[in-house]
């Protein structure tokens, strides 16, 4: 759960650090290898992403302002 501007930018570096991996790892892998060890990889990326929206869509405290 992203509870801060930290935590989202910290989430976002994330995701990008994974895509990279995944990325580099379709250029070395056969498909099927690939399609097998990314698949966890997609997940933690979903979910991340997840987190990233819910706390961009929440409207703000007043102690962010």
């Amino acid at each position: 759960m992203i509870d801060n501007d930290t935590q989202l930018h910290q989430a976002q570096a994330d995701i990008q650090k994974l895509w990279r991996f995944l990325e580099s790892a379709r250029q070395t892998h056969s498909s099927l290898d690939y399609e097998r060890m990314a698949a966890p990889y997609l997940l933690q990326i979903q979910e991340r992403q997840q987190e990233v929206l819910i706390y961009l869509s929440a409207n703000p405290t007043a102690a962010d302002a």
